[in-house]
């Protein structure tokens, strides 16, 4: 990777870290994403969720008999659990811009501080232990619907912004019903929940993209935008052995996914190999240090193959 391959900074996601977090990531070539219930945002996904209830309240006061049906469901099935499960979503944070105060405040840690530029077409692929059983078989059509991954895509503060999202989710929705009862109708109990799945794919991805998109507009300043994960098993998280990782955090023990570089990524989300990940630049902090900080940037990310631009922050910040 040379400097020719970098982007113009506005075309990057900028992930913001430490100075352990950046030389982390860049020697173990990993990003966490992680279990949404754990991030600071005490209603991640709650807030969408609420959004998507106040969509099918509305359209079934207004007379769709399609939205009471399924407004009576979700009211039968919140008696026995309180809304969506926000740990089997997992997502990777960063800005759509490299330079931003409140983010160097909040999430830099002290001292000098890092975004690191990614490129955002670029996928990236969890990494799992090499004796993970779902890594055996990377042709399973059942990995598919077990793991779904989903690329950057901006989060979304202001309430028309969140209402437009959650419209997508109802839109084709009759169509897709329709066309799964015809394929169940036809198929043996296990096919007809495999037809199910695959018939409802579309609006099932728009739900998941309303629940991890929208947020409190308090959080409007981080500009963030992201990554995200959906696990999807009956066991829960037990039923991904080397694939969830924990590690300890002021919210308890946090599940979270390790994610590498693609490589060719013709196996599959999943793989048992760290590749470098699509870092295109670095950007510094506001810094006192200035020129031998970002020489001294330069040299340490070249030992990791990442020969890439390193940018440093206009902000006259003096902390």
């Amino acid at each position: 990777m040379t400097q020719m391959d970098a982007l113009d900074p506005d075309q990057l996601v900028w992930h913001y870290t430490d100075g352990a977090g950046l030389i982390s990531i860049v020697t173990n070539h990993v990003l966490w994403s992680t279990a949404s219930a754990f991030l600071n945002d005490a209603h991640e996904v709650e807030l969408g969720y609420r959004r998507i209830r106040d969509e099918l309240g509305a359209r079934a006061a207004g007379g769709d008999p399609f939205a009471r049906m399924l407004q009576d469901k979700v009211d039968r099935s919140e008696q026995e659990i309180a809304g969506p499960s926000p740990g089997i979503f997992f997502i990777l944070s960063a800005a759509q811009h490299w330079d931003l105060l409140a983010m160097w405040r909040c999430y830099g840690g002290a001292g000098e501080s890092y975004a690191i530029g990614l490129d955002p077409l670029v996928p990236l692929r969890i990494l799992c232990d090499a004796d993970c059983p779902l890594v055996e078989q990377p042709s399973d059509p059942r990995i598919g619907r077990l793991i779904r991954q989903r690329p950057w895509s901006p989060v979304r503060y202001a309430l028309p912004d969140q209402q437009a999202l959650v419209a997508a989710v109802f839109e084709g929705l009759p169509e897709e019903l329709a066309a799964a009862h015809e394929l169940a109708s036809a198929a043996g109990e296990a096919d007809a929940r495999t037809g199910m799945v695959d018939a409802l794919s579309e609006t099932l991805d728009d739900m998941e993209q309303a629940l991890v998109l929208i947020k409190h507009d308090g959080f409007h300043d981080e500009r963030e935008t992201r990554h995200s994960t959906t696990l999807i098993d009956p066991a829960g998280l037990a039923g991904f052995p080397g694939v969830v990782r924990y590690r300890a955090t002021a919210y308890g023990m946090a599940p979270h996914l390790w994610l590498t570089g693609a490589g060719d990524a013709s196996g599959g989300p999943l793989t048992t190999a760290r590749m470098p990940l699509p870092i295109r630049a670095v950007a510094i902090s506001p810094s006192p240090n200035g020129p031998v900080a970002e020489e001294s940037m330069r040299a340490m990310l070249r030992t990791r193959g990442y020969d890439v631009p390193v940018l440093r922050s206009r902000i006259p910040f003096r902390g």
